[in-house]
């Protein structure tokens, strides 16, 4: 594919792919009564329980405040539990909560949901193959930045 005008239209897709999956993706969850950020704590308690707030805040791209306001939010519904660190009182520790984990486990219906909707239609053979591609295009990606870097 040497034609500039073919590869402009495949950059410009990517984003408006990312855009459309996260808006479906926020839509779905909605349902389930959370929004985005609220979302991303419970997968990220779920990989990694008992994590400070600064380290949520972190992951989530957030101010401490902010992360401190969805973390009491979430507490109030009892899919989280706070607690003083053993060692140092100073740092707060978030768990996740049994009633938080059911959540967990409908957002990753929720993205299975997502994953087949998106690949409607496709073969096992065509996402075999997507994926390969797309894999390419990311590890070209990660090769420019690291020589960026």
């Amino acid at each position: 594919m040497n034609n500039p005008l073919e590869l402009e239209s495949l950059g410009r897709i990517f984003p408006r792919i990312c855009r459309a999956h996260k808006k479906a993706a926020d839509s779905m969850l909605e349902h389930s009564g959370l929004h985005h950020g609220q979302a991303k704590l419970l997968m990220i308690l779920s990989h990694e329980n008992g994590i400070s707030h600064s380290k949520i805040a972190a992951e989530l791209h957030i101010s401490p405040a902010a992360a401190t306001k969805v973390i009491k939010h979430m507490e109030q519904n009892g899919y989280v539990l706070r607690e003083a660190d053993g060692v140092d009182e100073r740092i707060s520790r978030v768990f996740l909560q049994p009633k938080g984990l059911t959540l967990v486990n409908k957002i990753h219906e929720t993205f299975q949901q997502l994953d087949l909707i998106m690949f409607d239609g496709f073969s096992v053979d065509d996402i075999r193959e997507l994926n390969a591609l797309l894999t390419h295009v990311q590890e070209n990606l990660q090769k420019k930045l690291s020589e960026i870097e």
